[in-house]
């Protein structure tokens, strides 16, 4: 297994990698000849943040955590991922790879290996009036959303906006 390590304000000991690679090593039985990206940030104040991906087949399986707790984090984290992989590997792998329709686990006898039922908040909207980006990030700032969805006045198709993780700058996602 191949880890490679992006580290921002943050200098990585070999005690840190050890424990990385220790607990890394764990999901080499259901991951086998993988590359995992580590990213750890230090922010200010002691406050770490952890972002752990890996490229399957079909998906890239991404978590991201922030804590003072350097290896409790990144304990939860490599869980977490592991969490992850084995509900893409038992379950949505073949939807994925485009085997078989998409499972609603709820409503069958399988359950899924990791219970996970996504709450989804369903919020229609009237207005589809186009509008520029530089006003949908208006609207989204003055609403209190972290993200918007519109209708782009540029290309008439529909795209959202987001602020990014560092608060200061936004995102914009549209189709190709």
């Amino acid at each position: 297994m191949d880890i490679k390590y992006t580290l921002i304000n943050y200098i990585l000991t070999d005690g840190d990698k050890s424990f990385i690679e220790d607990h890394i090593s764990k999901l080499n039985s259901i991951i086998p000849n993988s590359t995992i990206d580590i990213k750890i940030t230090e922010e200010k104040r002691k406050l770490y943040k952890i972002d752990i991906q890996v490229k399957l087949d079909h998906v890239t399986i991404r978590v991201s955590k922030k804590d003072s707790k350097f290896y409790d984090i990144l304990e939860k984290s490599i869980d977490s991922l592991k969490e992850n992989i084995i509900r893409y590997k038992d379950k949505t792998r073949k939807y994925f790879e485009g085997e078989s329709p998409w499972q609603d686990f709820e409503n069958t006898d399988e359950k899924p290996f990791v219970e996970y039922r996504p709450v989804i908040k369903v919020k229609k909207y009237e207005d589809d009036t186009p509008m520029h980006p530089q006003e949908a990030i208006e609207r989204m700032t003055l609403l209190g959303h972290k993200s918007f969805i519109f209708k782009n006045i540029e290309n008439d198709k529909y795209a959202m906006v987001y602020i990014r993780d560092d608060g200061f700058t936004f995102g914009l996602v549209e189709p190709a």
